[in-house]
């Protein structure tokens, strides 16, 4: 998934920033395409190993652009300040976690119950032609949430354009069915889920992922200028000179 969203969003030499990173494959992606990754952590000892699983599989001039930044959760803002309205992508994971112990019955809009990351804060890092994906899904811990349409309207209030929502699946399919290979500590997980009506024990099996773009400014070109022939002047020519051209004359 890393690579098709590079691919389709961000060009050669642009800044890629990866927002609640949780492993080197973004980073490492963006490295082979060219580009330059930020990856922020929540987790100083995941950067680490991420760290040194980059310093492994690629060569010293690619960690020399990387750039591995630790933050506290939902302090995001305090240490990307220096990129705002400057990176060509930005690919946000959202959790989706509500605060343990506090069931959808407690809240007025079980909708609702998914936490949604501060969409506002991502949007300002954008800058224009460029894009955000949030790769997110449903999740249940004391009620089922679906944070998606708050994101949408989220990331609209900030002044991005709606592009698509793509199902990324988790695991491989075999015919017309999904294979999903849990581990027992997921099997175990699953049967501690409590029964709710109509919605029986699940794995997930695949994530969301919303893509967003930032409009061009009305006065930005669609590519940079690029001098015509005409425009290109010799050292020391002066505008009789250009004159003399279009007369049909001769240097």
């Amino acid at each position: 998934m890393a690579r098709h969203l590079l691919a389709a969003c961000a060009r050669l030499g642009e800044t890629v920033l990866h927002l609640g990173a949780t492993d080197h494959q973004l980073v490492s992606a963006a490295l082979t395409a060219g580009c330059l990754p930020v990856a922020v952590f929540t987790d100083a000892a995941r950067m680490g190993v991420s760290w040194a699983c980059l310093a492994r599989t690629h060569p010293d001039y690619d960690l020399e652009v990387t750039d591995l930044r630790v933050t506290d959760p939902g302090d995001d803002s305090s240490v990307l300040a220096d990129l705002a309205d400057e990176v060509g992508l930005v690919v946000a994971e959202q959790t989706c976690r509500q605060p343990r112990g506090q069931s959808s019955a407690d809240r007025p809009d079980s909708s609702a119950g998914a936490e949604v990351f501060d969409v506002a804060c991502a949007a300002a890092l954008v800058k224009p032609g460029g894009y955000l994906a949030v790769v997110t899904g449903l999740h249940r811990e004391g009620g089922v949430a679906d944070p998606v349409p708050e994101i949408i309207a989220r990331a609209r209030e900030a002044g991005l354009v709606y592009l698509q929502h793509i199902v990324a699946l988790r695991h491989p399919v075999r015919g017309q069915r999904i294979d999903a290979d849990l581990s027992r500590r997921a099997l175990a997980a699953i049967g501690e889920l409590p029964e709710y009506a109509g919605l029986p024990a699940t794995a997930r099996t695949h994530a969301d992922v919303l893509l967003f773009s930032r409009p061009r400014r009305l006065t930005e070109p669609l590519h940079p200028a690029r001098p015509s022939v005409c425009d290109v002047r010799e050292p020391g020519a002066t505008e009789s000179t250009e004159s003399t051209e279009q007369d049909g004359g001769e240097r």
